[in-house]
Formats: structure tokens, sequence, C-alpha cells
């Protein structure tokens, strides 16, 4: 669902890794830790990386838990930071008070507005290589073991009883072809990017993610759909409005520049 976000040859993000992780319409960048605290996980580094190396080779299960902290590795503002711009200073709301489902009657352009840009910065950035190796791990550990086998058929036997043996329904966002083995990813997050390195079979999303809709009244639609893989939202970055009636467009250019 991702795509690399533009580099900027100024970003000193940009030249490290080849795409900026800092350049985003929410928020003004991901939060850090003071010096203090960033020299203290530093030096605690290398010993928490060899006890956790050793519990990783040791598990029959690994069960991978997240939240904003993981995100803002690829460059996404945290909860705290997300509404952290001008437009809602100006108006005296902060995340808490955005995230209200009464703006998307009220006051749709500000939900919208918030919403879009959220789904926008999410499209256009590039997960960061965190989610590259968690899924090597997975494919070299838990994915092909003995127990990831025991595991996936006793739930490919539930599944198949809770749903009658059913073919997946048509209409499902992501395809589930398989059950989990021995890897499970549990996730806060709602930029979808664990889709772009998982298994669909082996995530699940406590908060649900941006790129699922539903019809909210009666309408020839029916379930939940993901969105066009090339839609991004106009969204005015003065203002953070999503203009009444504007048609989204179908690259992340076009969205920059909208």
């Amino acid at each position: 669902s991702s795509t690399l976000a533009l580099r900027d040859p100024e970003c000193h993000c940009c030249a490290i890794s080849g795409f900026c992780r800092l350049r985003r319409a929410m928020g003004a960048s991901p939060s850090i830790p003071s010096a203090a605290l960033a020299s203290t996980l530093s030096a605690a580094k290398g010993q928490a990386l060899k006890k956790a190396a050793e519990l990783i080779s040791k598990a029959d299960v690994f069960l991978l838990c997240t939240g904003a902290g993981f995100s803002a590795d690829s460059g996404l503002a945290v909860y705290a930071d997300v509404a952290e711009v001008q437009a809602y200073k100006a108006r005296g709301l902060r995340y808490h008070d955005i995230c209200q489902p009464s703006w998307l009657f009220e006051y749709p352009e500000l939900f919208w507005g918030f919403w879009g840009q959220c789904f926008n910065d999410y499209r256009n950035t590039a997960p960061h290589e965190g989610y590259e190796m968690l899924d090597r791990w997975a494919e070299r550990r838990f994915r092909n073991s003995k127990v990831a086998d025991s595991l996936r058929a006793r739930l490919a036997e539930q599944r198949s009883q809770t749903s009658g043996g059913t073919e997946p329904s048509s209409l499902e966002p992501y395809d589930v072809t398989d059950s989990a083995g021995a890897f499970f990813a549990y996730t806060s997050n709602v930029d979808a990017h664990h889709f772009d390195w998982f298994r669909a079979c082996e995530i699940r999303e406590c908060h649900g993610n941006t790129e699922i809709y539903q019809c909210s009244e009666s309408c020839a639609a029916s379930g939940i759909w993901r969105a066009p893989l090339d839609h991004r939202f106009v969204v005015d970055r003065e203002s953070m409005l999503a203009p009444h009636g504007a048609v989204g467009g179908a690259s992340p250019a076009a969205s920059d520049e909208a």
C-alpha cells in the first residue's frame, strides 16, 4: 500500500536512507528522546539486544506487539504530534478533539481533511527496514517450524468450524488464504504498513486502519472495501480542509501539490 516518499536533497534523513522520513504534513516530525534519555538508552542497547536475541532464539512462538512508536521509525508522527499543525492550533483543536466521529456530519471538510491527510502520509511513506527484518526472522524461525504447522492446522480447523466451510468473501479487502503459523502481529497502528510485509492471516489490528471503508447508510455497496491503490485525498495544506466535492488525485506528487 505504501510508496517511497519524495527524496529531498536538503534533508539529512534522505541523504542517509534514500527516502524522506521526516517531511510530513501531519505534525512537524516524530517525537525524539532528550539527549540524556538517548544517552541512557544507547548505553544499554548492546545488553538489551543480546537479551532479546537470546529470547527470540529460544522461542516457539513470536507475538509482535506494536504501537505508534513503531510507525515513528518510518517518520510518521505519533498521536501526540499528529495534530500539531498551525491550522488546528488556530482552531484550538488537539488530536482528541479532531478524532470525533461527529465531525463527519458536522464538518466533513475537517473530518476528511484530517483523515485524508493521514491517509496520504501513510501511503506516501515507506515502512522502515525493521519490517523487513522482522519478516525475515518470521520466515526463518516461526512460519515453517513444527510448532507453526501444528498451530496452523488447529487454526484452520477452528476457522472451518466457525465459517461452516464457506469460502472467504470476495468483499474482503485483504486476501486471507492461509492460517498463521507461529508468528503473529498485534498492532494499534492505523497506517496498514504491517500488510506490506506480513501475511494478512498473521495480523490483528485493534483500531482498524485508514485503508478500509464502508457505507454508513443504505447503499448499493455492501461489506467493507479498500480504497483504490492509486487514490489520494485532496487536502488544502494551509487550512487542512478537504474541499467539498474535490476528487482525489492518483499520485503522491499530485496530492503533495494539492
